[in-house]
């Protein structure tokens, strides 16, 4: 199975609009690190979206920053398993009063492309933030998917649109699982 590394939070770089500004997003040892569909930046502003099989993700998550989390990325998974689908955000702007307002709209697509949950104007983080800006923060909008008998078998598609609703940058981001 494959493991996905967080190796992306010790690294952050500020990033600006122009393609000329340096990366985003930077492994452990500071090199670049491409974008995805599930990783982008704009504007200063990064998002990073995963879908895990960990059912122990907010455990993992919640340790001293320090320490990286490795989640098991969810890529073939049986009917009845959890898929729980992590928002990932850094370096939002702050208004006037030094607090975050982060906005997201939500789509879960079956493998036929028909929309099984659509969500939008969500809140992912509203207030303080707890650390540095440059920090990532994980989003209160935490899903928790499973394949029912009857959902169809096939790639099903997670797209969460953040947004940086004090900066008015958005970030369209993708993940996908196949369901067997």
């Amino acid at each position: 199975m494959r493991q996905l590394c967080f190796l992306l939070f010790l690294g952050l770089l500020w990033a600006g609009a122009a393609q000329s500004q340096p990366a985003f997003w930077r492994d452990r040892s500071g090199n670049p690190v491409v974008e995805t569909e599930s990783l982008k930046s704009k504007n200063g502003f990064g998002g990073f979206l995963v879908a895990t099989t960990d059912a122990d993700w907010e455990q993992k998550w919640s340790t001293p920053p320090e320490t990286v989390p490795i989640f098991e990325e969810a890529d073939v998974v049986p009917y009845g398993r959890k898929v729980y689908i992590l928002s990932l955000f850094a370096n939002p702007s702050m208004d006037d009063s030094g607090k975050a307002k982060v906005q997201c709209d939500i789509r879960v697509v079956d493998p036929n492309g028909k929309v099984a949950l659509a969500l939008k104007d969500q809140t992912c983080y509203s207030g303080r933030l707890s650390g540095k800006a440059t920090n990532v923060y994980m989003s209160t909008q935490v899903m928790v998917f499973s394949g029912d008998p009857g959902d169809p078998a096939g790639t099903w598609s997670v797209e969460v649109n953040l947004l940086d609703a004090n900066r008015d940058t958005e970030l369209p981001l993708r993940t996908r699982f196949q369901l067997r």
